[in-house]
This record gives C-alpha cells, sequence and structure tokens, in this order.
C-alpha cells in the first residue's frame, strides 16, 4: 500500500458494493433474523462481514467501519450496548493481528476464527443476561441457546464473507 491511503482497493464500485451488501445484511439482519421465534436462531450476521473487511481493509478502516456498524446494530437492538460495537472491534483487532500468522482465505480457518469470535460475544451477551434476569430464573438452556447461536455464525460465516472477496476480484 503506497501513501497514506486508508484502504487497499481504490476502485469506487468496490466500495460501493461493500455498502449496499452490508445495508442488505442488516435489513436481512434487523427485519428477518431478530424476528426468528428461537433466540438460538437469531445469529449475527454482520461479525463474519467484520471478518471480510478486516482482512480485506487496513486496520484503521476496518476498525472505523466496525465502529460505525456496531453502534448502528447497537441502535436497533436498544438493549446490551456496546456488545456490537465492541465485538466488532475486538473480532477486527484480532484479525489483523492474526492475520501475518494464518491464511484467512481457507473457509475453514475463517469459520473456526469467526466461531471463536462468536463465542466471545455470546459470551458477553449471556454474562449480561444473568445479570440482568435477576427476576427470571436463568437457566443452563439459555446458554445452551447462546452456543448454538455461535455454531450457527460459525456456519454462516463463509457464505457472507464470500461476497466480499468475490466484490473485490469483480471490480
Amino acid at each position: 500500500m503506497n501513501g497514506p491511503a486508508l484502504l487497499k482497493h481504490t476502485a469506487p464500485r468496490y466500495y460501493l458494493r461493500i455498502v449496499i451488501y452490508t445495508f442488505v445484511l442488516v435489513v436481512v439482519q434487523a427485519v428477518w433474523i431478530s424476528r426468528l421465534p428461537y433466540p438460538a436462531l437469531r445469529a449475527d450476521l454482520l461479525l463474519p462481514l467484520m471478518f471480510g473487511v478486516a482482512v480485506e481493509w487496513s486496520p484503521l478502516a476496518s476498525f472505523l467501519w466496525a465502529c460505525l456498524w456496531g453502534y448502528a446494530m447497537d441502535t436497533f437492538s436498544g438493549e446490551f450496548w456496546g456488545l456490537h460495537v465492541g465485538s466488532y472491534a475486538v473480532a477486527v483487532c484480532v484479525v489483523h493481528i492474526a492475520l501475518e500468522k494464518f491464511e484467512f482465505h481457507n473457509p475453514l480457518y475463517q469459520m473456526a476464527f469467526v466461531g471463536l469470535c462468536a463465542a466471545g460475544q455470546s459470551a458477553a451477551l449471556g454474562m449480561f443476561l444473568f445479570f440482568q434476569s435477576s427476576a427470571t430464573v436463568y437457566s443452563t438452556s439459555d446458554w445452551i441457546s447462546l452456543v448454538i447461536r455461535a455454531l450457527i455464525i460459525t456456519f454462516v460465516s463463509p457464505f457472507v464473507i464470500y461476497p466480499i472477496w468475490n466484490v473485490r476480484r469483480t471490480s
């Protein structure tokens, strides 16, 4: 990367496609996935998106992208402020730290890495729900639901990440 450029790519069409793709994922997340009847099925589609962006973009640009969309998702969720911003920002930072040691274009590595990030996000959400739910009994079924949610995010991650890299090759 030459000069003070924030991003590795220079084609405006690439950025437009990523913005549109992110909006589509946010709409799917906010309108459809958040209304699924079982909490275990409410996977966070933007967590794998942040992984894909972190691999392709510079650390600063991907961190700012994660904070922007994390704030938007926290606004939509309305309860646990900072969950999405924190989990997306941590995921982006950890990807940039591990980028030199791992080949992240392999779907198995993507799934493993996103799965670890999803497990951390689920653990943070579980702790929030544990301390918030003083009136109701918080059971192991809630933790099982969070583990299933993390597994769904893990298995969906290559499908969410692929369009980011495919867009790069076509721009």
